[in-house]
């Protein structure tokens, strides 16, 4: 008796009202985004509306992670905490043609930031839904607008990427960039509740095209006069695929314009005594840049911003000046008499022939220049690098190197005044079809110029006191060559050796002294590989070499490594274990060994489910009274599952 087991009326039922609550968001989503955008348009062709019925089924993907972290020491303090945990996961929902993806983190471990951030939590979420060339920010996520505007800083709230065909795209955002936070008991650490926005526009100077719609195209068979077409002999090519529009970091062949801003809410925290030197603050970023190809062998890069940054945005006093370009952002930002303006430049132009490349750059961040968007930058600096780069022999010979110098003190207020001058070269060389050589070389001076305060007080012109000042001259030169080798090439098993040797002198010269403080860093490793991949066994001997030499102290590190892998049950496990030994000696005193073993062991089931422990084990036994023996214990245990 055969009995066939059809779903139930109530799982039909569920199946049926969530793909009816699905197909409901997406419309009311769709409506709320074209009344917003006024860009969704309907399916412009009939395989493309059959297309997006087609996937009118709902399907859900995703994954989800489990990490479990247990810590043990003896002989000195724990470094962390006993016991962590990680839970993460993320799910994309797809139905008629839109995805919505999600993402979720939850974690007993916490994370402190000293800048600007007295705590983060990272138990956040995110969706970044995408339709056609759209793609929506909804949650805590991270926007690039530019590097001097807004670059990797988390915000909750929301955004759009849109890239449609033809020439124009834009990206707009809007949320909040830090929460309020209110003092410690000593005043620091203090933070008012920041919003932030950001706009975006593209200007494509090639159109791009739709990837969306395919091109149909209908030829009768019958000629104009009505006479039957001959049939062709010759077989038909195959169809050209529809060009592809390019993806949403494309950033070749464009015009950009952004405008950053964020403001401080004075309300978002209680009335503070200014003594604690916390006051709102608002802040507005301009920035053009170009990218672009000349006469099909110059690539031209440039960016220009300007930021202006009130310190405390109480102040009602207004900047009267009309003389500035933040004219155009009255509406948005009030200048105040207390703000302070910033520019940064850079620009990059490159000749490419088929064989070489030789490019200059030319990068200025004004002093103290900074922006919301970024939670740290480097200022008050100015670059100029030349850099080049040669194929020769069908590639298996290559140069590359750049020259350069860098400045700082732009503004001549500081103390010091550094002065740096780079140069490098990296050679790359395939010798023989076994044998590949890599050289590189650098060298990095500096000179830094110090000044007492007396005699900037009491100088009369630019060219008093500069044989009086400290000139300190440091130089850093760093020399690496790695070699390759295959000694067996065969499927079943197969060899090789490999060899690495690095040198770093860093060395400076202050004042009239004669005697120069130099630091020399050795390191050297070699490795000999077996790979049996019949039976999927794996070995590596290895051997490490450091030594560091300072002024009359020489101080030495060396030991051995051995690593053996295997896969096993049809390589769904896979286990290696590792051991080394290091031994550490000042002069020629043994101070002290390490020894360390690692086993790692990870197990795919039913290609879904993935395990994974890891289990590590150090101790550190040492030879002399000023140093403590020790030991120390760490396992991971970690599942996957993604569908």
């Amino acid at each position: 008796m055969k009995t066939d087991i059809q779903p139930s009326f109530r799982h039909k039922m569920v199946v049926f009202f969530t793909q009816l609550s699905f197909t409901c968001i997406v419309i009311m989503l769709t409506m709320s985004v074209h009344q917003a955008t006024a860009q969704l348009s309907p399916p412009r062709s009939i395989s493309e509306a059959k297309s997006i019925i087609d996937e009118r089924k709902l399907k859900v993907s995703g994954g989800v992670s489990a990490t479990q972290i247990f810590y043990g020491a003896s002989g000195t303090d724990e470094r962390r905490d006993p016991y962590t945990y990680f839970l993460s996961g993320n799910l994309t929902f797809s139905m008629f043609s839109v995805s919505v993806p999600l993402t979720f983190s939850y974690t007993n471990q916490e994370f402190s930031f000293s800048h600007q951030l007295p705590s983060v939590s990272f138990n956040q979420y995110g969706i970044q839904p995408t339709y056609k060339w759209m793609k929506f920010y909804i949650g805590y996520n991270t926007l690039t607008l530019s590097p001097y505007t807004m670059s990797g800083h988390l915000f909750l709230g929301g955004g759009i990427e849109a890239k449609p065909p033809g020439r124009v795209s834009a990206t707009a955002l809007y949320g909040r960039f830090r929460k309020a936070t209110m003092p410690d008991n000593t005043g620091e650490g203090g933070a008012f509740e920041r919003m932030g926005y950001g706009v975006k526009l593209g200007i494509h100077f090639k159109p791009r095209p739709n990837k969306y719609r395919r091109k149909v195209t209908f030829k009768s068979k019958y000629t104009r006069d009505g006479e039957l077409r001959a049939q062709a002999k010759t077989p038909q090519k195959k169809p050209k695929e529809p060009t592809k529009s390019a993806p949403f970091s494309d950033n070749t062949d464009l015009l950009e314009l952004i405008v950053f801003g964020a403001k401080d809410r004075p309300g978002s925290l209680p009335q503070l005594d200014d003594s604690t030197g916390l006051f709102p603050e608002e802040n507005v970023v301009l920035s053009a840049r170009v990218n672009k190809t000349l006469w099909k062998k110059f690539s031209v890069e440039a960016e220009v911003a300007t930021s202006a940054i009130t310190a405390d945005a109480r102040i009602e006093e207004k900047d009267g000046n009309r003389q500035t370009v933040f004219l155009v952002t009255d509406g948005i930002f009030t200048r105040r008499a207390n703000t302070a303006y910033y520019n940064a430049y850079k620009g990059q132009v490159n000749y490419n022939q088929q064989s070489f490349t030789v490019g200059i750059g030319y990068e200025r961040v004004d002093p103290d220049y900074r922006t919301h968007g970024t939670y740290f930058f480097n200022n008050d600096f100015e670059n100029i690098t030349l850099n080049f780069s040669t194929q020769m022999w069908q590639g298996k010979f290559s140069i590359n190197g750049s020259v350069g110098s860098q400045r700082n003190n732009l503004n001549e207020q500081n103390m010091s005044t550094l002065r740096r001058a780079s140069a490098s070269v990296n050679v790359n060389a395939i010798l023989h079809p076994k044998l590949n050589l890599s050289l590189a070389y650098s060298n990095f001076q500096s000179i830094t110029r110090v000044r007492n305060q007396f005699d900037i007080v009491n100088q009369l012109t630019p060219f008093d006191n500069l044989r009086d000042s400290l000139d300190f001259t440091q130089i850093s030169q760093n020399a690496n060559i790695s070699i390759n080798y295959q000694t067996i090439n065969l499927p079943a098993h197969r060899q090789f050796w490999n060899a690495n040797a690095n040198v770093q002198v860093a060395s400076g010269e202050g004042g009239n002294t004669t005697n120069n403080a130099g630091t020399v860093f050795y390191n050297a490793s070699t490795s000999y590989n077996f790979n049996w991949n019949k039976i999927g066994f794996t070995t590596v001997l290895a051997l490490n070499y450091s030594q560091n030499e300072v002024e009359t102290t020489l101080a030495r590190i060396v030991g051995p490594t051995i690593t053996l892998a295997k896969t096993l049950l049809k390589k769904r496990l896979k286990v290696s274990l590792a051991a080394s030994l290091n031994n550490s000696y000042l002069d020629s005193n043994l101070t002290g060994s390490i020894i360390n073993l690692r086993l790692n062991g990870g197990y795919t089931l039913l290609k879904n489910h993935r395990f994974n422990l890891n289990i590590l084990t150090l101790r550190r036994n040492a030879t002399d009274t000023s140093r403590d023996t020790f030991a120390e214990f760490t396992a991971t245990l970690g599942y996957n599952y993604s569908f």
